[in-house]
């Protein structure tokens, strides 16, 4: 058994921001909500030609501004929320720091929980951030919570080994 990996960061407003842009791209590319969302663009850009052709100017504004939502409002909206879920957290500005073996991941503060390799259900990859996930929870690590850049190699091997990197 070698020794483990030692993973420790603040989790502060840099972090949240990070990892809301890498997870909202993650689940926007790999979430079957996409299809709904190009089908509800085609509706509206039928919405948007109808008005022109008929001079409908309502249906042309109504249309419009379901298109700028689709495209930027749900962003901004989500991140409004990512960002007062964090001011309300209990790790705001907390240190976190874990353990990372063969056994498994073993979150050490700000409390304790521990996750083997079998409850992991994927390790998401996202920019140079890692995402561990469990239905429904998640423990985010960012590139710079590892020691090293061997320490994130060693964590890649091991979760390699078994089967959970995507």
């Amino acid at each position: 058994m070698s020794k483990p990996i030692k993973v420790s960061y603040i989790w502060n407003r840099e972090n949240v921001e990070s990892l809301f842009e890498a997870s909202y791209k993650y689940q926007f590319n790999n979430s079957h909500k996409r299809y709904i969302g190009w089908f509800f663009i085609a509706v509206m850009q039928f919405g948007v030609v109808a008005a022109l052709k008929k001079g409908a100017f309502e249906l042309l504004l109504f249309s419009t501004i379901m298109v700028v939502y689709w495209y930027y409002g749900k962003k901004i909206i989500a991140k409004k929320r990512a960002e007062k879920s964090f001011e309300t957290s209990e790790f705001k500005d907390k240190k976190i720091e874990m353990l990372i073996d063969e056994d498994g991941f073993t979150l050490l503060s700000p409390y304790q929980e521990k996750w083997s390799w079998d409850d992991v259900q994927e390790v998401i990859e996202l920019n140079n951030d890692i995402m561990l996930y469990k239905h429904p929870n998640f423990h985010y690590i960012p590139e710079k919570g590892f020691e090293s850049i061997e320490e994130k190699s060693r964590f890649k091997s091991l979760v390699r080994q078994y089967g959970r990197l995507r």
